[in-house]
């Protein structure tokens, strides 16, 4: 998958995973807002083009086709293990958060905090946890990513990853000041 990288001014990393449509520039300022001393890799979705463009294949009537997100996130996670990116903070919105929330299936110490921003519950399955940081957002409006589901996804996940928490605004799908200005205090 390809990605670009920033270097930082400390010891810092953030890994970003865009959402549909977006690209490898679409979180940038989140990440600057987070910490503008971090180095940065940001990856870009292999799967469509302009608005389309995505992780994964999009869902057919609701449901993941699950051969074709496996195989992603597989060579993903290979990319990642090159890329030693273990000790990284990872950003994620939307479909980015979906495949991140794949990743984390495969690997449970995927990085040391991940911030899912407005994920879909798809049914994850989750053998294993770790002591890794999870941080939710979501919108109470959100007719894409339900916000009950998103619910019932945080508490899937604090049965494996005990540092689970889900901070749900006012808003629909969509990253929000009020979103920044919360994660920068948790940050």
């Amino acid at each position: 998958m390809n990605y670009f990288s920033i270097a930082g001014t400390k010891n810092e990393k953030i890994v970003l995973f865009h959402g549909t449509g977006g690209n490898e520039y679409s979180l940038l300022q989140i990440a600057g807002d987070l910490d503008p001393e971090a180095a940065i890799t940001s990856f870009i979705g292999d799967v469509g083009e302009g608005a389309t463009r995505r992780f994964f294949e999009p869902l057919v009537n609701g449901r993941l086709d699950r051969t074709d997100f496996h195989n992603r996130v597989d060579q993903m996670m290979g990319q990642w293990k090159q890329l030693a990116l273990q000790d990284a903070t990872i950003i994620s919105y939307s479909n980015g958060a979906n495949f991140v929330l794949g990743m984390l299936e495969k690997e449970p110490n995927l990085a040391k905090r991940i911030i899912l921003m407005h994920p879909t519950n798809l049914n994850y399955e989750f053998e294993t946890g770790s002591d890794v940081e999870i941080i939710i957002t979501a919108g109470a409006l959100d007719t894409m990513s339900i916000a009950g589901d998103t619910m019932k996804l945080k508490k899937q996940l604090e049965e494996k990853f005990p540092h689970t928490s889900l901070k749900l605004f006012d808003q629909g799908h969509e990253v929000t000041d009020a979103e920044i200005d919360y994660l920068q205090s948790i940050f």
